[in-house]
């Protein structure tokens, strides 16, 4: 069997539904693999999706699997094909999201030696650049290594924290035959009796004891909840403790908003209720989260002071770092959900009072006054996302991009159970939003609707997917929050340079260009919100039946609101 082939039949055995192409003459033969496997198939594996960069192609494929839990595969060629996939790799790394990436490469006779730089053409080592961002990388020189090589990546991507792998396959390696007789995959190793990342009953005894003695005990849930898949056990989990749960940044679909327990977002662009709810409790039970600098405010000595800290993260590397707790345990989140609730029948303490009180602190708190908005010239953003969050649909996806975007977008949308918001948490580059929301928009059979904002800075850093997004027919309502700069880069100058703006608005080197222009120009459907009361199009433009790209105009003097504290 041709090599390219039998990668092709591989990844179709896995059930991987989509491969993510952009293509080159070095993967054209594997690229040639997977279109006849399609074609030729009933299966419906492997479907083709034909991205403008590679960069975006990498960033679908990764909101793909933020919403499904199954990884894809991109296929790109050698060189700078190669490396465009870094940006989009990175953000599958910190946020340990699944995804096998194959990149072609030179022949195996023009691969450069020794202190040599480049001997074929668009040559580029890009397993060594790539190491840093994936959980496995490598260079096969030899079709034999291809059976156990796939079977090796494939389950590393998917094990443990998960994360993306990187196979970099030479020209002749992918023309060349493999002997069917001969393949012989590497048996699978025995489980042990203790299986990894594995809670213990000494363990859980451990932390129902810390509960149990508790008097004001917090829950933090991270984006290990939703990674996991885990947010029914975790509702459970929460039910039964009946305490009060603030979320990072990425643990906000962990639970539904409209929740009783429900008591915000931590951090330093957090809430100042949820953030002193930190500082309140006794026992802080962090679930799914590696406590991010930001999560931190930059402050781990300040951080639960008083309290006893319980640290749940599957991901050994990241206990102990930043934060000391001798209560930590790098389990899977959902083996200790479960477990947890397996082993615990009888109540604990009645924490009610405590759950309430911080309940009551959180619906007081408001990020603006309804009186300023009234006076707004322009679109207040917060309002937007009010209005936003108000007419979603059960099931329905948000995916917001970077900087003020995802900020906004956190501390004032209220994410009802079954809905999901998604970005790219940790790597958070701009331009993410649109290529995630095109990923997202392709998954056959969803209920869902896909809804993108982006600024006007990061829109044009794919832009050119639009072309893509209209290709495949793709439903999805992006909003261009257009503040005509780049805002989050301005703010922070205005607090730490003195305000000494360079390339940053169209004073000093930036100025978008007529946006809804470009996108007309597309065939899309288009629209204008210029004044707060214009938010009421929101419904209506949810509703279409197509895309629709829809300028939201903030002026441009924009602010997150920051705790003081």
């Amino acid at each position: 069997m041709k090599c390219s082939d039998y990668i092709a039949n591989f990844f179709a055995e896995k059930e991987i539904d989509f491969s993510y192409i952009f293509t080159g003459g070095a993967i054209a033969h594997i690229i040639d693999s997977f279109y006849r496997y399609h074609k030729s198939s009933n299966t419906g594996f492997l479907k083709p999706i034909c991205v403008l960069h590679e960069q975006a192609g990498s960033m679908a494929m990764d909101a793909y699997t933020r919403v499904t839990g199954k990884p894809g595969v991109m296929l790109v060629t050698s060189g700078p094909g190669a490396t465009n996939l870094l940006t989009g790799i990175a953000c599958s790394w910190y946020d340990s999201i699944p995804g096998i990436y194959i990149t072609g490469q030179v022949r195996t006779w023009e691969i450069a030696k020794g202190k040599q730089r480049q001997l074929g053409f668009q040559e580029t080592n890009i397993v060594d650049m790539a190491k840093p961002v994936t959980k496995y990388a490598k260079l096969i020189k030899n079709a034999k290594d291809i059976p156990n090589e796939l079977e090796k990546a494939y389950k590393i991507s998917v094990s443990g924290r998960p994360g993306p792998v990187l196979l970099d396959i030479p020209m002749d390696v992918q023309w060349s035959n493999i002997d069917l007789n001969k393949v012989r995959r590497k048996k699978q190793v025995k489980k042990s009796k203790k299986l990894k990342n594995q809670i213990t009953k000494k363990q859980l005894y451990e932390i129902s004891l810390l509960i149990e003695n508790s008097k004001k005990p917090l829950i933090l849930a991270g984006a290990g909840i939703s990674n996991s898949n885990s947010e029914v056990e975790f509702e459970k989990f929460v039910n039964f403790l009946n305490a009060p749960v603030v979320t990072s940044f990425g643990g906000k679909t962990s639970i539904g908003n409209d929740h009783d327990n429900y008591c915000g977002l931590i951090g330093t662009m957090g809430l100042k209720p949820s953030n002193e709810l930190i500082n309140d409790c006794d026992l802080l039970i962090v679930v799914g989260s590696r406590l991010s600098w930001r999560q931190l405010r930059s402050n781990p000595k300040q951080f639960a002071k008083k309290a006893k800290i319980i640290h749940i993260d599957i991901d050994k590397n990241e206990l102990n770092k930043k934060i000391k707790t001798k209560y930590r345990y790098d389990v899977d989140v959902k083996n200790f959900l479960t477990f947890f609730l397996d082993c615990n029948k009888k109540s604990f303490s009645n924490f009610s009072a405590w759950t309430k009180g911080s309940k009551q602190k959180y619906l007081n708190y408001k990020l603006y006054n309804a009186n300023d908005i009234l006076d707004k010239k322009k679109v207040n953003p917060y309002y937007f996302f009010k209005k936003l969050s108000d007419n979603m649909n059960d099931e329905d996806i948000l995916v917001p991009d970077a900087g003020q975007n995802v900020m906004w977008a956190m501390q004032q949308s209220l994410i009802k159970k079954n809905q999901k918001i998604i970005t790219s948490w940790g790597h958070s580059p701009m331009g993410y939003s649109l290529p995630a929301a095109m990923g997202v928009a392709a998954i056959e059979n969803k209920k869902s609707r896909t809804i993108c904002t982006i600024g006007d800075g990061g829109f044009q850093v794919n832009i050119q997917e639009l072309q893509t997004i209209k290709y495949y027919n793709l439903n999805i309502k992006v909003f261009i929050l257009n503040n005509q700069s780049y805002g989050a880069i301005k703010d922070f100058i205005r607090g730490n340079l003195d305000g000494r703006n360079f390339a940053v608005d169209k004073k000093d080197g930036y100025e978008p260009p007529d946006l809804l222009s470009i996108s007309k120009s597309y065939g899309f459907k288009v629209e204008n919100i210029s004044i707060n009361e214009d938010l009421e199009k929101i419904k209506k433009i949810l509703n279409y039946n197509g895309t629709v790209i829809c300028n939201v105009d903030l002026g441009e003097e924009t602010f997150v609101k920051l705790d003081p504290a």
